[in-house]
C-alpha cells in the first residue's frame, strides 16, 4: 500500500519522520526536503537499522531550495519493522520534508 506523510521540521533537533512498524517492511521512494526559510541552512538525514547511516550530512539549502532523495532518479532504501528515518535541521532554520513510501508484510529475513 503507498503512502505519503509530510513533515513541518523543529529546527536544532532530531526529528523522526518514519518508523517502521512491527511486521511490516517498507521501501521508501522519495524523500523531499524544502528550505522555507529565509536564508541558507544545513540539514542532516539518518536511517537507523541498528546502526546510524547518514545518508545527507551538512547538506547546505538556499532559502526556497530542496534536495530530493529518490523520486524520477529512481533511488529506493528499503527498510525492516523498527528502522527509523530521522531529519536534522540547523538551529533557527525552517524546514518541510514529504516521504513517500511503499508498507508491505514482513518478508523472510536474510543473514546478511
Amino acid at each position: 500500500m503507498k503512502f505519503s506523510k509530510g513533515a513541518n521540521l523543529t529546527a536544532g533537533v532530531s526529528n523522526t519522520i518514519l518508523t517502521v512498524p512491527n511486521g511490516y517492511d517498507c521501501v521508501v521512494s522519495m524523500l523531499f526536503i524544502a528550505n522555507v526559510g529565509g536564508s541558507t541552512h544545513s540539514i542532516g538525514a539518518t536511517w537507523h537499522d541498528g546502526a546510524s547511516v547518514a545518508f545527507l550530512a551538512g547538506k547546505s539549502v538556499s532559502a526556497g531550495d530542496y534536495i530530493q532523495f529518490g523520486g524520477p532518479e529512481g533511488a529506493f532504501l528499503v527498510m525492516k519493522e523498527g528502522d527509523y528515518i530521522t531529519i536534522t535541521p540547523d538551529a533557527s532554520s525552517t524546514f518541510s520534508s514529504i516521504i513517500s513510501f511503499d508498507m508491505y508484510p514482513a518478508a523472510p529475513r536474510l543473514n546478511i
